[in-house]
């Protein structure tokens, strides 16, 4: 198994999307995190919740795991892409 890419991106602006690698796709399909982009927005020190989109939730009714429910994540300083 290779080993992952470590950076740390550039706040505030668009990184690329670790999720489908900044191709907006994941397996023929748009990707879920980047809506197809290919990049993710980083504003301030907060950026939108990469699972839920912002919404807070992914199911009705059922929080975010990954943001709390807030929709919005901090960058840790170091991104790992997949």
């Amino acid at each position: 198994m290779a080993e992952a890419k470590v950076r740390t991106p550039k706040v505030p602006g668009v990184v690329k999307c670790a999720y489908c690698d900044g191709t907006g796709k994941h397996f023929g399909t748009a990707c879920i995190v980047c809506g197809g982009t290919g990049k993710v927005e980083v504003v301030d020190s907060s950026r939108k919740c990469q699972w839920c989109k912002g919404r807070g939730y992914l199911m009705q009714g059922i929080p975010c795991t990954n943001c709390g429910g807030t929709g919005a994540t901090r960058p840790i300083g170091k991104e790992r892409l997949f």
